[in-house]
């Protein structure tokens, strides 16, 4: 029983890898040429937006408005912010709370409980 040992992979086995290898290298250059389309034309509309916004950056302002144009209207009515327009506001005094004594505050602390 002599000699019995593993010999290693077959001819046949070594071409499957070589193919598995030229369709994955294939693949990887088909993905970066997409990569670098698709960076292309990222950099291509960048630098159409950048042009852009140079042009827009350096154009002329506005023209004034008009000397003839209205004043702008209030932006609140002053009839319903005048002193007692709205509602009726209430009269009742509030009821005052009795100041805590040294007792209640004992009594609020001793009703924590911790975990």
């Amino acid at each position: 029983m002599c000699g019995g040992g593993p010999k290693g992979p077959s001819e046949e086995d070594k071409k499957k890898a070589d193919e598995r290898h030229e369709e994955n290298l294939a693949l990887q250059k088909e993905q970066m040429e997409e990569q670098k389309r698709q960076f292309e034309l990222s950099r291509a509309d960048n630098q159409a937006r950048y042009a852009e916004q140079k042009a827009q950056s350096q154009a002329a302002p506005p023209p004034p408005p008009e000397k003839t144009a209205g004043v702008a209207a209030p932006a609140l009515d002053s009839k319903r912010w005048a002193k007692g327009g709205g509602k009726k506001q209430y009269t009742n005094p509030p009821v005052k709370q009795a100041a805590a004594t040294k007792s209640s505050a004992h009594a609020a602390k001793s009703l924590y409980i911790p975990t």
